[in-house]
């Protein structure tokens, strides 16, 4: 990874957490520290999850709430790609390239843990298939999309029943996201209702579930209380105390025994840990990494967990912090200056935060709280904004994000449509004569099938090549490595000029999950060429 006569210190996670501790360890390094800093995350910008219940209702453009990290951490070596295994017993992190290349071994003296939350609806039937998630910029374009199609749609339904439905938006969640996010989607869908003339406004419902007996119950009480009244005044239908229990392609189902006809279900439940650090040999509690009040795992010297990773006490209760955007600020810059004062022989700081909560909800109201004191409306609407600001380390970004929340103050609702995915989802390729497509040994990441020309199929053995099929269009190969989670059992090239569809390992895995007899025939054959692949080395 780098010079092993350096200290290497190794973030995984390039979210708030992660790149507050980079930015603090390259801030606060001295050349006699002798420290080298390298971040992996499989994107190359800080996303502003805050501004993103924005971005439904278009107050905000995407690419305000992105920082690109090489300009925000100049000097630390980045790794864009996703990480596949950490072994803490012999500090060692592997990183999977995404192609057929092989995996990319990090050695580390220090590892950062601040790989973020996962999304877990394994528990609620059917939320998987209709819910639409709110996790990523492309969840939230992908929702916007499709309120603004449940009204284009709506306006020319005739069947009352129908509409009735497209009209209908359930948002799964209490907490800040489920109540921005509903917010935010319940003042696009009203504005835009100017331009659909064939709606009107009693037609649309919105239903907000909260499993909790009220809405933001990391807010004071009082505040709480407010935020339900302001959201019931905007149109929006409480139910608190209650959650999904299933959905369906027309409907959700409520623990309640109530069922709502709908074809709009915006999930912001079902947080889950992180599958990678799920498989550590470290203590959890309630799904995060027990540490200690400096950020560092317990047992595992020289390793800190930050951000929702970690479970870190706080000393004025007892109780771990909870997983907020400030808090995991705090907690990347608490956990860089310990690695620091331990490789200068000092005495490490407690993590200590400041105790600010807040929730925008419409453009020109917000609740906060900010220690003890508490603003409603447009006074909390401008500080919400103001802290974003201080915490966007980036001028321009800055500018840019004043100059739209002001433009979104006097102009009307934008109710255009960007569909932002590829038009092809399965991947065409070609292959000159002789190239090869996979190696023998390398990890598997790619399905393949061959649609013109031909391709050789070869067992590397200590003796040189042995050949075992040549497959034309129609065939397939690729498979073995992905059924069985190994490394390619042989090498795969082009026999002659070659066309071939490629399938990513996430979307075969998805194919012979639902479809039997695929699954079944193509488990055949995968037994069969390893069989053959095994007889060559017997032989």
């Amino acid at each position: 990874m780098l010079g092993h006569d350096r200290t290497r210190v190794l973030i995984l996670g390039g979210g708030h957490a992660g790149v507050h501790a980079a930015r603090r360890l390259l801030k606060a390094r001295r050349p006699a520290d002798r420290v080298d800093v390298a971040l992996v995350d499989y994107q190359n910008a800080e996303v502003f999850h805050g501004l993103m219940p924005q971005m439904v209702a278009g107050g905000v453009l995407p690419q305000h709430a992105l920082l690109p990290l090489r300009q925000i951490l100049p000097g630390a070596t980045l790794y864009t790609y996703a990480v596949e295994e950490i072994d803490l017993p012999n500090r060692r992190v592997l990183l999977g390239r995404g192609d057929e290349r092989g995996r990319l071994a990090l050695d580390y003296d220090y590892l950062v843990l601040a790989l973020g939350s996962v999304t877990d609806l394994s528990r609620f039937p059917g939320l998987l298939e209709h819910g639409l998630q709110t996790k990523t910029i492309g969840d939230i374009f992908h929702l916007r999309n499709h309120i603004l199609d449940m009204l284009d749609r709506a306006s020319v339904e005739r069947d009352p029943v129908e509409r009735r439905r497209l009209l209908t938006f359930v948002v799964a969640g209490g907490g800040f996201a489920g109540v921005e996010i509903g917010a935010q989607a319940n003042e696009l869908v009203r504005g835009a209702l100017r331009f659909f003339p064939d709606i009107a406004p009693e037609e649309v419902r919105f239903v907000l579930l909260g499993s909790a007996p009220r809405l933001l119950p990391a807010l004071d009480e009082g505040l709480s209380r407010r935020a339900a009244r302001r959201m019931e005044r905007c149109g929006i239908e409480l139910r608190l105390g209650t959650s999904v229990a299933s959905a369906t392609a027309n409907a959700v189902t409520l623990t309640s025994g109530e069922q709502i006809p709908t074809r709009t279900i915006v999930v912001t439940v079902g947080i889950g840990t992180h599958p990678l650090v799920a498989g550590l040999p470290v203590e959890l509690t309630h799904g995060r990494i027990a540490c200690d009040q400096f950020c560092r795992v317990l047992d595992w010297p020289g390793v800190y967990a930050i951000g929702d990773n970690a479970a870190i006490p706080d000393l004025r209760t007892g109780r771990p912090y909870a997983a907020t955007a400030l808090l995991a600020f705090a907690e990347g810059e608490c956990a860089a200056t310990n690695i620091l004062a331990e490789i200068r022989g000092r005495r490490p700081r407690a993590c200590r935060a400041d105790d600010v909560a807040a929730a925008l909800l419409t453009r020109g109201y917000a609740l906060a709280e900010i220690k003890g004191i508490q603003l409603e409306g447009l006074p909390a609407a401008l500080i919400w904004r103001l802290v974003f600001l201080a915490l966007m380390k980036s001028w321009d970004r800055r500018l840019a994000l004043t100059a739209g929340w002001l433009l979104d103050a006097v102009g009307p609702r934008d109710i255009a449509q960007l569909r932002v995915s590829r038009s092809d989802t399965i991947l065409p390729m070609r292959f000159a004569a002789g190239e090869a497509i996979v190696r023998q040994g390398e990890p598997g990441s790619r399905f393949y099938i061959v649609t013109e020309g031909e391709v050789e199929v070869v067992r590397e053995t200590p003796d040189g090549e042995a050949p075992l099929a040549r497959l034309g269009p129609g065939q397939y190969f690729g498979e073995v490595a992905l059924l069985h989670d190994v490394e390619r059992t042989a090498t795969v090239r082009a026999a002659v000029d070659t066309r071939v569809l490629s399938i990513a390992r996430q979307d075969f895995s998805t194919l012979v999950r639902h479809l039997g007899p695929l699954r079944d025939s193509i488990a055949a054959d995968a037994a069969s060429r390893q069989a053959a692949a095994e007889a060559v080395d017997d032989d």
